[in-house]
């Protein structure tokens, strides 16, 4: 095969590939009644099929989880190892507790949510992982990069390649944009301050928590303009955030012992250099079969250790909701600003503990607030707020440890905040425009 039609044969799939993505995610179909995105319809499918077996699943994930750092003596010294193994020990006593029907009522029925809210978790980011190839393994995640790397330094302080991380955490996890980050960093392609940006403001959480958000709070059929939303509000703030402290005293210093390496200048046509990059993604991809077997392979590591910080986490936050008034607490400094964006103050406690339970987990958010009378404008402030605030200790936190990104916790707790004012800020514009 000669190379005019080895290009082509790259930019069919190129095209075809990232076509079939964007259909996937972003296309709207309507199916037994319901009109909504077709990955939906699949993660709806599939939670109907599983949900009757969701404490068997988590129960047998979060025990091998723990078991296996048991055995393995893999629990370090550091925190977040320790949290780790102590969160999927608790998982997994958790979903023993409710297979066995033994432990306090009050106890028993947060775990049942939990583990419900856990199992819908794990189905949105499998299925969100079996589909991602299609737009970031094909060319598409990279041609949009070299577009956008004039405005990455101009906006974000950071290199253009940084793009791709942003877009590859926001369709994959959070995790994957701080191993990567962290691989720039130790290749000399960014300096510390990009790293801490590119970690804290690209690294969000996956589609698939969004849809876990999205249902929660009854707003998919505004999925299309949520998603485009939620970019647009985290990169935003992203920018601002990287401007004030404490990133904005991050050092620009490369890795102690390793040469930089520059991004390449790029000559000529931007759009063709784009394309041109594409096509080249594309002609290296694997098949479509070893595409989704490599990122199971990424991500099954990945639901193992949310199965054994998610159940802990949200049982303990739904027991704190429920009987403590310690979201509320958290959330009282954000309350002139859910006023000053007009939510409706029969809603303001609602959004102020939804608000608060954050910075535990995204989707506690949802959670607390799920089947409650809200108003529109309260349902999309709680759904935009909790995922472009990125920063949570139910898994974020600690991949930012495991990857030896440097930023304190006190740091990364007053990055959280920083990023939910200006958040509700955007999201209460938004959605003043937008309803």
């Amino acid at each position: 095969m000669n190379g005019n039609e080895n290009n082509k044969k790259a930019a069919a799939r190129f095209l075809g590939f990232s076509l079939l993505g964007i259909f996937v995610f972003f296309i709207r179909i309507r199916l037994n009644g319901k009109s909504s995105i077709p990955i939906d319809h699949i993660v709806s499918f599939l939670k109907e099929a599983l949900k009757d077996y969701y404490t068997y699943i988590i129960c047998f994930l979060s025990g091998c989880t723990f078991l296996t750092k048991a055995v393995k003596k893999k629990v370090g010294r550091r925190f977040a190892d320790i949290l780790f193994f102590l969160l999927s020990a608790g998982s997994f006593v958790i979903s023993g507790a409710v297979l066995l029907k033994a432990g306090p009522q009050s106890l028993l029925t947060a775990a049942e949510g939990a583990i419900q809210a856990t199992g819908n978790i794990l189905c949105a980011i499998f299925v969100s992982s079996v589909f991602i190839p299609l737009l970031v393994e094909y060319g598409l995640v990279d041609f949009c990069g070299m577009l956008c790397r004039p405005f990455m330094r101009r906006l974000f302080r950071t290199p253009g390649s940084s793009a791709v991380i942003g877009v590859s955490a926001f369709l994959g996890n959070y995790s994957m944009g701080h191993v990567v980050s962290r691989q720039m960093y130790e290749q000399g392609k960014f300096t510390e301050k990009e790293t801490v940006i590119v970690a804290m403001g690209f690294s969000t959480c996956s589609v698939g928590l969004m849809l876990n958000l999205v249902n929660y709070l009854d707003l998919m059929e505004h999925w299309t303009v949520y998603v485009l939303c939620v970019l647009v509000i985290t990169f935003t703030v992203t920018a601002l955030v990287s401007r004030i402290f404490p990133i904005s005293r991050k050092k620009e210093v490369y890795k102690e012992g390793v040469s930089p390496e520059m991004e390449p200048a790029v000559a000529g046509n931007r759009p063709a250099a784009a394309w041109r990059e594409g096509i080249r993604r594309a002609e290296g991809a694997p098949d479509a079969f070893t595409a989704v077997k490599n990122i199971l392979k990424r991500v099954f590591p990945v639901i193992c250790e949310i199965t054994g910080t998610s159940t802990c986490v949200i049982t303990f936050g739904m027991l704190a909701a429920s009987h403590t008034h310690f979201f509320s607490c958290l959330g009282i400094p954000f309350l002139p600003f859910l006023k000053a964006v007009g939510v409706d103050p029969g809603d303001l406690p609602w959004a102020v503990q939804a608000i608060g339970a954050s910075i535990v987990e995204p989707v506690l958010a949802g959670v607390i607030c799920t089947a409650r009378d809200l108003g529109l404008r309260t349902r999309w402030i709680i759904a935009v707020v909790p995922y472009t605030a990125i920063v949570f200790f139910a898994g974020f936190i600690p991949s930012v440890w495991s990857c030896r990104i440097n930023c304190r916790v006190w740091e990364m707790l007053l990055i959280w905040a920083e990023r939910v004012i200006l958040s509700i800020i955007l999201a209460g514009a938004a959605a003043a425009l937008l309803f």
